[in-house]
């Protein structure tokens, strides 16, 4: 348990002071600001992005505009190529790529025998290496789900510059490992051997339990369970949510409906000073679904404030849940949790 959640379990007082005083969450938006997103929201160009967020750089859409910049900072909008006779359409379809989304930073200390060991750091599925002796590399994950991960090295600086090497391993809890094989124009060829990584624990755990409602629609109460959220609304509603990142700058969440079909949405937002709620957050609906790019936004609680979710007033006072604690700590696009 950090210090500041001790801290504010034991004022609790000031905790539900804060809420009663929060400014409605519509009402807090600028006319000018309000103004600026419509403007570029539908924008492909990520320099119209980049714009509101010179003015707006810690906005209410800000999460979404910064993965915008780097979605077409990452895959620029090119023109549609021409169907050529006798390519199937299907075919130009499949070019298309899948959205990146880009999280908190996960740290590893990844080991190679006893005296061997280096940091790397991912920020989503590319990393960089760095060894005391020097040795810089860049790394990339091609796998990774549940039991098994696969990472691509190559080294770019330093006195091994040209190795590249293939880490193939299995997770358990917050160590992985297994073996490795690597190659060093004119010194080895396919070279193997063992290695493990202890992967660092997140400033921030996901909570046990968390209540997001939505001031136009109702809430939901979501349980941590096995790695995600499962969510029930008030009306009989159900879904699962996963956690891309939960850190205080950057949270990312993933929500798919099980009461409803082909819905999807992304809900983004940064966590309060309290460190027990996100007071300005957005949802936006994934594409390919039914509601592709629809905007919504959310106020989420836990700990000492989840009773007091401001937007909650309409729907009446949560159930009461005993959860177990859960540690949890981020690994790539998922939270590992124990």
């Amino acid at each position: 348990m950090s210090h500041s959640y001790r801290f504010i379990r034991s004022l609790p007082i000031l905790a539900c002071l804060a809420f009663t005083t929060i400014t409605p969450l519509l009402q807090s938006q600028t006319r000018e600001e309000t103004s600026l997103w419509d403007s570029v929201k539908d924008s492909k160009d990520a320099e119209d992005y980049k714009a509101y967020l010179d003015k707006y750089p810690d906005g209410v859409y800000a999460p979404i505009a910064k993965r915008r910049v780097a979605q077409l900072g990452t895959h620029p909008v090119q023109q549609t190529p021409a169907v050529k006779p006798g390519m199937a359409a299907e075919s130009t379809a499949a070019q298309g790529t899948s959205k990146p989304h880009s999280g908190a930073p996960v740290t590893m200390t990844e080991c190679e025998g006893t005296n061997n060991c280096a940091t790397w750091t991912f920020l989503g599925t590319q990393g960089n290496g760095q060894w005391p002796s020097g040795e810089v590399a860049n790394l990339s994950v091609e796998h990774f789900d549940a039991s098994m991960v696969v990472i691509r090295r190559a080294d770019s600086t330093g006195p091994s510059a040209g190795l590249t090497a293939v880490y193939r391993g299995t997770r358990n809890g917050n160590r992985v490992g297994g073996e490795f094989t690597s190659s060093w124009p004119g010194h080895w060829n396919n070279m193997s051997g063992n290695w493990y990584a202890t992967i660092g624990k997140s400033s921030q755990s996901p909570p046990s339990l968390m209540r997001v409602c939505d001031p136009d629609y109702s809430c939901m109460t979501l349980t941590w369970n096995n790695g995600h959220y499962d969510g029930v609304g008030n009306g009989g509603w159900t879904g699962t949510f996963t956690v891309e990142s939960f850190s205080p700058d950057s949270v990312i969440m993933h929500r798919v409906d099980i009461s409803r079909s082909n819905y999807s949405y992304v809900y983004t937002g940064k966590i309060s000073s309290q460190g027990n709620s996100i007071l300005n957050g957005v949802w936006e609906g994934d594409q390919g679904t039914r509601e592709p790019g629809k905007l919504g936004h959310f106020v989420a609680t836990w700990g000492t404030a989840f009773q007091e979710n401001p937007a909650a007033k309409k729907q009446g006072p949560a159930p009461v849940y005993v959860a177990r604690p859960t540690v949890c700590y981020p690994w790539f696009f998922t939270v590992v949790c124990e």
